[in-house]
């Protein structure tokens, strides 16, 4: 880690998920993600950061953005799978050592 950076809050927090795990659940781009991400008013990467994790707060208030209006098309399809995702929690990652 260079000089003068520091962890993101939700590196190490369990109950967080990476926008690789947000882009997947909702099988969006990452265009339209970030589009609703940043109208939610919620912090995230300067460029890509597929590991940036998102705390539940976060994701809530991208849920309740996704909702309203502005997202018609994209917005309520993702929000609906985002939902579910905080619900269940992230799937399991395939095992490669039972092969």
């Amino acid at each position: 880690m260079r000089r003068g950076q520091s962890l993101r809050p939700n590196d190490h927090d369990p109950d967080a998920f990476s926008k690789q795990q947000l882009l997947e659940a909702a099988d969006i781009s990452s265009k339209t993600f970030d589009a609703i991400r940043k109208a939610a008013r919620v912090r995230g990467p300067g460029h890509g950061g597929l590991n940036w994790m998102f705390s539940r707060a976060d994701i809530q208030a991208i849920i309740r953005k996704a909702q309203s209006g502005q997202f018609t098309e994209r917005g309520p399809a993702a929000a609906e799978a985002w939902k579910l995702m905080l619900e269940n929690g992230a799937p399991a990652e395939p095992d490669d050592s039972a092969d």
